[in-house]
């Protein structure tokens, strides 16, 4: 049975609660990522913020992305899952929640996220194995 591990994107960026928005969208454009793990100052896990939350924020919200911190736009409690987790809690998880990016832990800690698209990546080649199986 596959596990959140499996399927994770094992890279984690942070943010400070208290860094603005803009240094959050500076970090997911510039590590090509899809969401953000928002930290304490004592660099606890606190929330998540994704692409989508920095366009609601800016665009509808007319938030001042320079001047806003994170903390206004994160997605609070954090909504985790564990790195043994079978991949049928990690969809049951994001569909409860609808969440697009579900942090994994290990413990207290983060180790990676998981994204819709990484779902769909690890589906397509579930797919394949099955294809080929049976030509």
């Amino acid at each position: 049975m596959l596990k959140a591990r499996d399927v994770m994107a094992s890279e984690v960026i942070y943010v400070y609660i208290s860094d603005p928005i803009s240094e959050a969208a500076k970090r997911i454009l510039n590590e090509g990522i899809g969401s953000i793990i928002v930290v304490s100052p004592e660099k606890e896990p606190v929330g998540i913020v994704t692409k989508r939350d920095i366009i609601r924020a800016v665009i509808f919200e007319k938030l001042d992305p320079f001047e806003e911190p994170v903390e206004k736009i994160m997605t609070s409690p954090l909504v985790t899952v564990d790195a043994d987790a079978d991949i049928e809690i990690v969809i049951d998880t994001m569909f409860k929640y609808n969440i697009s990016h579900l942090p994994v832990r290990e413990g207290n800690r983060i180790i990676g996220i998981i994204s819709d698209y990484d779902l769909a990546e690890t589906t397509r080649d579930l797919l394949e194995i099955i294809k080929r199986k049976y030509e």
